[in-house]
């Protein structure tokens, strides 16, 4: 069974095809037969309709088809590529905060970066004094801080909000 969503004139339109000459398009089932002519045309029944198609590929998701001498652009995604696409939009447009937390009671002894600042993951923030050791507090991640919690000289409990990335 193979699953593909394919979006044609900004219609999103789930197709699932099965090897027993039955096709579900949007959840609707129909019987098909495909006959390929030559390496980019097609014949096409669905039902009882026949359809004439050609293709040509235009990139890794994109065709151009002919069905009946009108041509339109198809955007083909396995059902699987769609819902990567779908968190890959979601996390590319939304905003991450990251609240750091102090692994351990201790003492703020330095602040090494300010509200503001980008950083990259790995990155010394803060130095943290704990049982007379100090102990670097990195960013679990690149991006910038968006807020610093702390000030040098003050002590902290563990799991008090150190800084904050975004």
């Amino acid at each position: 069974m193979n699953e593909f969503v394919v979006t044609l004139k900004e219609k999103r339109n789930n197709i699932v095809i099965s090897e027993n000459s039955k096709i579900l398009i949007n959840g609707k089932e129909h019987r098909y037969e495909l006959f390929q002519q030559n390496n980019s045309t097609f014949r096409l029944r669905i039902d009882k309709k026949f359809y004439d198609i050609s293709t040509i590929k235009i990139d890794s998701e994109k065709i151009a088809v002919t069905i009946d001498g009108y041509t339109y652009e198809a955007q083909v995604r396995t059902a699987l590529q769609e819902k990567a696409n779908k968190v890959i939009e979601q996390t590319g447009s939304a905003h991450h905060t990251k609240d750091v937390k102090a692994p351990m009671p201790g003492m703020i002894l330095k602040i090494k970066h300010q509200s503001g600042d980008k950083i990259n993951n790995g990155d010394s923030v803060i130095i943290l004094e704990a049982m007379k050791m100090e102990n670097d507090i990195k960013s679990p991640s690149t991006g910038i801080i968006k807020e610093i919690f702390v000030k040098e000289g003050t002590p902290v409990e563990k799991g008090a909000k150190l800084f904050a990335i975004e």
